[in-house]
């Protein structure tokens, strides 16, 4: 592609390279200039114009994007088009984000013409956000990079998971002489609510005191409902792997996976299992709708996905939560009416 300047009486079509001030109003960059726009700017008193010239075997910024977007297999994806060499994608549905980072790194350091921008992979999305944007830089783009850049796109897996609604969810929680039922009734509304931001509307409730019998009955009782996944939220945080909720994991026959994560709030969570049932341990500030580590585990198990010691130990990057108000509450429409942090 060339980039020259030339009188404006000889410009007629060609390209614009920059946006130009007519008397008729402003010719927008990029237009083919007709005989109209050429009059409205000789009549502006514009001399010279900047146009740009494809080389041979170049094409243009809109039909490599049109190209190149039919090479996207993206499941949970709706793909508009929009100005100068761009194309948009939106989630076509709620749910998770899923991509390898180092694939869209690979693509961009392909060549600075053409780029492809993303959320975060771990995203979690509601149907209509934007999850990406692929945009073609120079007005043409020659064929030969056309062609290596829809091979590699093919190979970029991209899906928005959608939420695993039908999953089934208990919650046991602890009592002390701290504990009052009004605490755990609030307690039981915020993890409710929490759900329904997945499309889960029952939450099996247990309760228990906080010591190593009671709790490992109330394990007991909710393997026997079948639940997909187990939270459990002490009366007191957990503070070491011989705490009563690991070792209640434990006694019941279940283990634990990891304790502790790099986020903040939330860094006291643990996780484990029990047969089948995927059990959390709650650190304390999932009493409030704010966001904090659990959701970020509760995002990987309500898409379908394992949280293994490694999922966790990731979670860093990102993982400085504070501040942040809840998905609940800024992105859903929750019934209960929590307005913010506790």
């Amino acid at each position: 592609m060339r980039l020259l300047r030339v009188e404006v009486d000889k410009a007629t079509g060609l390209q614009l390279a920059h946006s130009q001030l007519g008397a008729r109003g402003r010719v927008a960059k990029a237009t083919v200039l007709e005989e109209s726009h050429i009059a409205s700017l000789v009549d502006a008193g514009v001399a010279k114009v900047d146009v740009v010239v494809p080389d041979p075997n170049e094409i243009a910024e809109d039909l490599v994007s049109e190209r190149l977007i039919h090479s996207l297999t993206w499941a949970g994806c709706v793909f508009k088009k929009a100005n100068g060499g761009r194309y948009n994608v939106y989630a076509s549905h709620s749910g998770f984000v899923d991509f390898a980072r180092a694939d869209i790194d690979a693509f961009n350091a392909l060549s600075e013409e053409i780029t492809l921008a993303t959320c975060l992979s771990g995203a979690s999305v509601t149907e209509g956000d934007q999850i990406a944007t692929l945009k073609i830089i120079p007005f043409y783009v020659s064929e030969s990079l056309v062609s290596v850049v829809e091979l590699v796109l093919q190979e970029i897996n991209l899906k928005v998971r959608p939420w695993q609604s039908h999953l089934k969810i208990g919650l046991i929680q602890t009592s002390n002489d701290t504990i009052t039922s009004k605490i755990q009734k609030k307690a039981l509304e915020v993890q409710e609510s929490r759900l329904r931001a997945y499309g889960i509307n029952e939450l099996f409730d247990y309760r228990s005191t906080h010591d190593l019998v009671g709790l490992e009955s109330a394990i007991s009782r909710a393997t026997e409902d079948a639940l997909d996944v187990l939270m459990i939220l002490g009366a007191s945080a957990i503070c070491d792997r011989h705490d009563v909720v690991p070792t209640a994991i434990e006694e019941a026959g279940g283990t634990v996976i990891y304790f502790g994560m790099p986020v903040d709030p939330g860094n006291l969570l643990l996780l484990g299992e029990v047969g089948r049932i995927k059990v959390i341990g709650l650190p304390g500030c999932s009493r409030s709708p704010a966001m904090n580590g659990l959701d970020l585990v509760l995002d990987r198990l309500m898409a379908g996905l394992r949280v293994s010691a490694s999922d966790i130990q990731t979670m860093g990057v990102g993982g400085l939560l504070t501040g942040k108000h809840s998905r609940m509450v800024s992105n859903r429409v929750v019934s209960q009416g929590l307005t913010g942090s506790a």
